[in-house]
Order: structure tokens, then C-alpha cells, then sequence
């Protein structure tokens, strides 16, 4: 699953990057209620942490991702560990390409101008990833 799954997250973060870089600017644009998309040229981490410091979060996020990439080559994991082990290392990675060739993160999902930080595809997968993992019958290994 990981060896297609997470080929096509990153795909479909970096397809929606540049859709949004082609046609989305820093006013909010409301698309659905209670969701806009406004253009952000995030130099950070998440709630604007760490700005200015693309290329160590780069090679951070980008070890985060190689490491579950061998791990999950390397065992037998749990259906449900490795969907949301692939999440993680698809949002890492997603990021990590951002930040070592822009040198900045393409953010552009926003829940309300001021309410919540914009984000995009790739932390969205992280957090998800996350939360599976912290739930109780998500922690089972085999």
C-alpha cells in the first residue's frame, strides 16, 4: 500500500501547490462556507513558527520522510499503522520539497480568515497521519 499510496499524496500536494500558485493571491477567497483559498508563502512551520529557516526544516522534514520510507519497506506493519505511517511521510515530503526548492511552503486552505492558520495538502496528511496514530486501535503493530 505505502509504495502507491504515498507516490500519489505527494502527487496530488504538489498538483494542488501549483494550482494555487497559478491561480489563488493573498486576498481569501471564499470557496465553500466555512473555507477559502488564500495564497501564503509560509518560511516556517506550523502557526508561523521558525520563519526564516527553510533549508534545516527542509532537511528535517526530509529525513522524517526517508525514515518512514525504510520503515515501511522494511516491515510488516499493521494495515491501519502503515496508511497512517504513508500519511505522514506524504506530508513530510510534500513539504520538504517546498522548502528546499522554493524555500518557502505553498499554504492555501483556510477555514476562516484569522481563525486557524492557512495550511495545505501536506499538513493536512500529517495531522491526520497523527491522529491515527494516537488513537488506541491505531497503535497496533501487527
Amino acid at each position: 500500500m505505502p509504495t502507491v499510496l504515498i507516490p500519489l499524496l505527494l502527487a496530488a500536494d504538489q498538483i494542488s501547490k501549483l494550482l494555487a500558485l497559478r491561480f489563488l493571491d493573498p486576498i481569501p477567497d471564499r470557496l465553500l462556507p466555512g473555507l477559502y483559498l488564500t495564497l501564503v508563502q509560509n518560511t516556517g512551520v506550523a502557526f508561523g513558527l521558525f520563519k526564516g529557516n527553510p533549508t534545516p526544516l527542509g532537511g528535517f522534514s526530509l529525513l522524517v520522510g526517508f525514515v518512514l520510507l525504510v520503515y515501511l519497506a522494511r516491515a510488516r506493519s499493521a494495515p491501519l499503522l502503515a496508511f497512517a505511517l504513508s500519511l505522514v511521510a506524504a506530508g513530510a515530503l510534500g513539504n520538504a520539497v517546498d522548502r528546499l526548492g522554493r524555500g518557502w511552503v505553498v499554504d492555501f486552505l483556510d477555514i476562516g480568515p484569522g481563525l486557524w492558520p492557512v495550511f495545505n495538502l501536506a499538513d493536512s496528511f500529517v495531522v491526520v497521519g497523527v491522529i491515527l496514530l494516537l488513537l488506541p486501535w491505531g497503535r497496533a503493530r501487527n
